[in-house]
């Protein structure tokens, strides 16, 4: 069974309203029969719940690829952790908050580094989601579901129809990698609907980054600054 951390809304009597953090395996405990739930208070600074599994599915994620023990593995990539950051020894049973949240960062990079597929689920709740949507970009992987074939760059800033897409500049628009269903996700339910849902915005980039995605080369980027000169005269 899960540990499930809530914050508490109202108390009435002997009757409390508690906010889950993780309301869709909760669910999932009831449905399978349980009812009865272990309160203890919650220690502010240590690593969640959420935290705790998102970190161990990464390395069960991780050592399967490269085809090592979860437990040998977790080993080496906590001792490859420790010599980037300088952080001393840590459980993944204990630690605090901010040392669970560095370590989760260390992983997703890494999985991104070696293009070690992982599951997306939870990875807003536990990473840098603008970091998230720069890397999926890089990568080219897809924001949602982590998909890295038939990617997408999706505006979410809508470029408007009629306009020569050929003369746009990247650079005004928030952007996101989708792979070809969310993409039509998108389109279909609009960005505000698709942002609620999915819990991340695009974001603009810079110009080697434009560059590097070959959105837009060196001489279109120099032709609109110049364009943008002429005009603010």
């Amino acid at each position: 069974m899960n540990i499930y951390q809530s914050q508490l809304k109202d108390v009435k009597d002997d009757l409390i309203t508690l906010k889950i953090n993780d309301i869709g395996s909760f669910q999932s405990e009831l449905r399978r029969g349980y009812i009865a739930f272990d309160l203890t208070p919650h220690t502010p600074d240590k690593l969640s719940d959420v935290q705790r599994r998102k970190s161990y599915a990464m390395i069960h994620d991780i050592a399967d690829y490269e085809g090592y023990p979860d437990d040998i593995k977790k080993i080496t990539l906590k001792e490859q952790f420790k010599g980037v950051t300088g952080y001393p020894d840590f459980s993944l049973s204990d630690c605090k908050k901010d040392i669970a949240t560095a370590f989760i960062a260390f992983l997703v990079e890494y999985c991104f580094y070696y293009d070690i597929p992982f599951r997306f689920k939870d990875l807003t709740n536990t990473f840098d989601t603008q970091r998230q949507v720069f890397l999926c970009l890089v990568h080219k992987r897809c924001t949602v579901c982590g998909a890295d074939e038939r990617v997408e760059i999706n505006h979410e800033d809508s470029v408007g129809s009629g306009l020569n897409r050929n003369h746009i500049d990247h650079r005004q628009h928030r952007l996101e990698a989708l792979c070809h269903n969310h993409h039509f996700e998108f389109h279909t339910i609009g960005a505000e609907s698709f942002a609620k849902k999915y819990h991340f915005h695009g974001i603009k980039l810079k110009d080697e980054d434009i560059v590097s995605l070959k959105l837009m080369s060196w001489k279109q980027i120099h032709e609109f600054d110049e364009e943008y000169r002429r005009n603010h005269k």
